[in-house]
């Protein structure tokens, strides 16, 4: 176990602190799955633990000659797997959802522990990558009590500076556009004015808006620069995630 203690003398006891942890623990499908599985990825959205099962909602990634259907279908055949049900694919990536036995998961304890998951988990390698908030006091129990390997990435303050987070990306989007941004994409869109070729031009589109073509066009355009940016902004978070080692 390798811990980096980035707390500074005088913190607070009681402050919270962002912790990344890389786990691994014997037992664990999603650890097994992806060891057995070079460049896959399992991204666990949510998770619903019963008595003697967890239900979990799952995104499964293959960046390797398996496809994505023979690497659900590998973890279907695990021991403590249940069931396996897919609710959508592409030719890479699949959204499931996994029933298993409940003794092979750490969650539970994780959950009754100082731990609160502010991420969903990553897992790749063979190796679980947690974003977990901790009180600072706690931080070194919640380590030592853990009977299993883990490695301490990042532990760092929380930032209250930062922007309160968006639920999602379209919920990011629409915060940051205008009235007058989103009522131009909208009309834009209404009118085909993104068809190819164009149903309407600008200066159509502005009439109909009852706007001057300038006007309109400065709200459109930085309406999209907006859309763009967080899109590309997105794919690249996305990016970083899916590449960790």
């Amino acid at each position: 176990m390798s811990v980096i203690n980035t707390l500074e003398p005088g913190d607070h006891d009681d402050e919270l602190r962002q912790v990344e942890l890389t786990l691994q623990h014997p037992g664990c499908w999603t650890l097994e799955a992806t060891a057995q599985y070079p460049d896959t990825h399992i991204v666990e959205r949510s998770l619903y633990p019963g008595e003697n099962v967890i239900k979990g909602d799952f995104v499964l990634v293959s960046k390797s000659d398996v496809s994505i259907v023979e690497f659900a279908a590998a973890i279907d055949e695990f021991d403590v797997v249940e069931s396996v049900t897919v609710l959508n694919q592409s030719h890479n990536r699949a959204r499931v959802v996994v029933v298993y036995e409940r003794h092979s998961s750490i969650v539970p304890e994780m959950v009754n522990s100082e731990c609160m998951p502010i991420a969903p988990v990553h897992i790749t390698a063979g190796r679980e990558h947690w974003t977990v908030l901790v009180r600072a006091s706690a931080l070194s129990d919640v380590v030592e009590s853990m009977e299993y390997d883990v490695e301490l990435d990042v532990v760092q303050a929380v930032d209250l500076s930062e922007d309160v987070r968006k639920v999602d990306i379209v919920d990011r989007i629409y915060s940051d556009l205008s009235v007058c941004q989103r009522q131009s994409l909208r009309t834009a869109r209404d009118r085909n004015y993104y068809t190819w070729p164009r149903g309407s031009s600008a200066s159509e589109i502005a009439d109909v808006y009852g706007v001057s073509e300038p006007t309109f066009l400065e709200h459109l355009r930085r309406g999209e620069q907006k859309i763009l940016h967080a899109v590309i902004d997105e794919m690249e978070r996305r990016h970083e995630e899916f590449s960790r080692p």
